[in-house]
């Protein structure tokens, strides 16, 4: 990978300008090699003068000498403030935040980032990040971010050529459309998997919650659990593409699936146009009823049969990440996590899917990005399917939101929240440790 020096960033810069081309104005992170180079700072003096060619905040940046640099650091949290999330995308914007469309599109992690950043860097399995080479001063901008969820706080002062500290619980996603972004949502209800009720444990307002007809991000659509004013019955969700296209991630828990085949195959293009589908238990068929290419992707017809506790399967990065974060929580112990109220419905899993628990031969949690048969750097859809139920006393029945009940987490409620995050953020291999999207 090649390495180049402050005066060979400044070159390259410059060239950009005089033959018409942009620079996308980002100091990549050295911790990550998410770019196309490593950036290695040179050691002489004038380490940390702004490039004469400098632009907006990236002018800010304080000339600390030696191997001295202005750095932040914090925790990113849920929009509830108390759980810290992994793989969240906390950078400094170099000028406006691009406003994101409400369509999916085929949304990769090179293509995502929606702004220029003068600083990004990516948060680890407590939640924490470190941001290098920060402009200092009154009034920085600091952003967070996991897919479409996204939140700008103003940090009011940075101290150069200093570690600085957001303070906890301010570099947190938003609870509602006037903190920041939040993506479109679709759920199917369903009385056995209230998914609903996980996003507002984990801090979604309610007042974002709505019918399709309503002013909410996320809209309920009736199956067999809660009810809400105007809410239409679920068959209508995947009636066309382009309604299911209205949504960056879509939700069908338990029996909240389509039985067509019209519907099905609504549900396969919307997820190979980049849509995220996020299907439980008995709307397996969603999966595994389907085109070729994910009925091959697990085995439904020889399920195994499982024993509690279940693995977690560490074998690639992301799953390293699940189970450090989980035993973090509490919700896990040396790579097991208990599970109830879960079934036997797929057992080995095909390539290019990916394990993420399972017992003996029997698979509880996988996933797949789609289109499954495109090339890796082309995937952007992206397919979860588990076979545990969120379990029983958090709510289903009714009329949301007094049909949820607030409790704590329990462990198989942290793998559903870790894991919609994951479907919520830009698509990349799993069989690689995340980078700073472009």
């Amino acid at each position: 990978m090649k390495r180049l020096s402050l005066p060979a960033l400044f070159l390259a810069s410059l060239y950009a300008a005089c033959s018409g081309e942009k620079s996308d104005g980002r100091f990549p992170d050295a911790s990550t090699n998410g770019d196309a180079f490593t950036f290695t700072p040179d050691t002489g003096p004038g380490l940390g003068d702004a490039p004469s060619e400098c632009v907006g905040l990236e002018c800010r940046r304080p000339n600390c000498g030696g191997s001295n640099t202005t750095t932040l650091t914090g925790t990113v949290y849920a929009p509830n403030g108390a759980d810290p999330l992994y793989n969240a995308l906390v950078f400094i914007p170099n000028g406006e935040l691009q406003p994101f469309t409400d369509d999916v599109t085929c949304e990769t992690c090179a293509t995502s980032l929606g702004a220029t950043a003068v600083s990004a860097a990516l948060t680890d399995t407590s939640g924490h990040f470190e941001l290098k080479d920060m402009p200092a001063g009154d009034d920085i901008p600091l952003v967070v971010q996991v897919g479409r969820f996204r939140r700008k706080i103003i940090l009011p002062k940075v101290n150069d050529c200093k570690e600085n500290t957001v303070a906890k619980g301010d570099a947190r996603l938003p609870k509602n459309t006037t903190e920041g972004d939040i993506p479109r949502i679709a759920i199917v209800t369903s009385t056995y998997d209230p998914t609903e009720c996980i996003l507002q444990q984990i801090g979604i307002d309610s007042s974002e919650f709505s019918g399709k007809t309503g002013t909410g991000r996320i809209h309920l659509y009736t199956g067999n659990g809660a009810t809400i004013s105007g809410a239409m019955p679920g068959a209508s969700l995947w009636d066309t593409v382009e309604n299911l296209k209205h949504y960056q991630l879509i939700a069908l828990p338990c029996s909240s699936y389509p039985t067509d085949d019209h519907g099905k195959d609504t549900i396969f293009q919307y997820a190979s146009a980049g849509g995220r589908v996020f299907a439980t238990d008995l709307s397996y068929p969603v999966v595994s009823a389907n085109h070729i290419e994910w009925m091959k992707t697990g085995d439904f017809t020889s399920p195994g049969s499982f024993v509690s506790p279940a693995q977690i399967d560490q074998t690639f990065p992301k799953g390293q990440a699940l189970a450090e974060w989980l035993q973090k929580l509490g919700a896990a112990t040396n790579g097991t996590i208990p599970l109830t109220d879960t079934y036997s419905r797929v057992g080995k899993i095909n390539a290019p899917a990916q394990r993420w628990l399972y017992s003996g031969t029997n698979t509880q949690s996988y996933t797949f990005n789609t289109p499954t048969d495109a090339e890796e750097k082309n995937q952007c859809g992206r397919v979860f399917y588990s076979s545990f139920h969120i379990g029983s006393g958090r709510g289903g029945f009714g009329t949301f939101p007094s049909s949820c009940t607030s409790k704590p987490l329990t462990p198989q409620e942290r793998v559903l929240e870790f894991m919609l995050f994951d479907l919520a953020s830009c698509v990349q291999s799993d069989s690689t440790t995340p980078v700073v999207p472009r």
